[in-house]
């Protein structure tokens, strides 16, 4: 009895932290902001948040053998099918989207992608959102959190070390390839390549 009587006592608890957690069913991601993917949807596509213009959250399934997530600038994608729930934490978790993408020029084609959705609907250090959602998705609010998480102390945060300058060469140097990579294809005008490179090398 006293068994049955705990048991009856924890389901409100476990019913509390099943809708606050992201999970996947009846063909829809639920995910910790309360934002929900689903088929027959239309998802709006923000700009790539890397230095180049690609998409950091938001890549091309192996499938459609491309990476250049740069032309899913400002896209929209209708939903047909949702597969491949995963989720760990925020920074390992990903739901695979096939549909029908619409360009920023109109064109229109099958797609295949794979969206680490946390990421891509919250940003990621101070970065904007790839994914558009409504204005009071973005931010968690504190009172749909379990009291458990609420109550856990803020973890200091440690200084970060800056990135050596060679580094910094480096990384500033493999982005103006891949923008020279997309105006040799045609995906960039030469304009636009030179004014895309010119930032990048104003940030070292």
């Amino acid at each position: 009895m006293k068994k049955l009587l705990f048991i009856l006592l924890l389901l409100p608890l476990l019913s509390t932290a099943q809708n606050w957690l992201p999970r996947f069913e009846n063909d829809t991601l639920f995910t910790s902001s309360g934002y929900k993917i689903y088929k027959g949807q239309t998802l709006y596509l923000a700009n790539g948040t890397s230095a180049a213009g690609y998409f950091n959250f938001i890549k091309f399934h192996i499938n459609m053998a491309k990476n250049n997530t740069y032309i899913l600038q400002n896209s929209t994608i209708l939903v047909k099918n949702l597969k491949g729930y995963k989720y760990s934490s925020p920074d390992n978790n990903s739901i695979r989207i096939l549909g029908t993408v619409t360009y920023k020029d109109g064109k229109k084609e099958e797609t295949d992608i794979v969206m680490n959705f946390e990421r891509a609907i919250e940003g990621f250090t101070g970065q904007p959102s790839e994914l558009t959602v409504p204005e009071e998705f973005k931010i968690k609010p504190i009172g749909n959190l379990p009291a458990a998480i609420k109550e856990q102390p803020v973890p200091v945060e440690t200084k970060k070390q800056a990135a050596p300058d060679d580094l910094k060469k480096l990384l500033v140097a493999d982005e103006i390839k891949k923008l020279f990579d997309l105006y040799k294809s045609g995906a960039l005008t030469k304009e636009e390549y030179e004014a895309q490179k010119k930032k990048l090398l104003e940030r070292q």
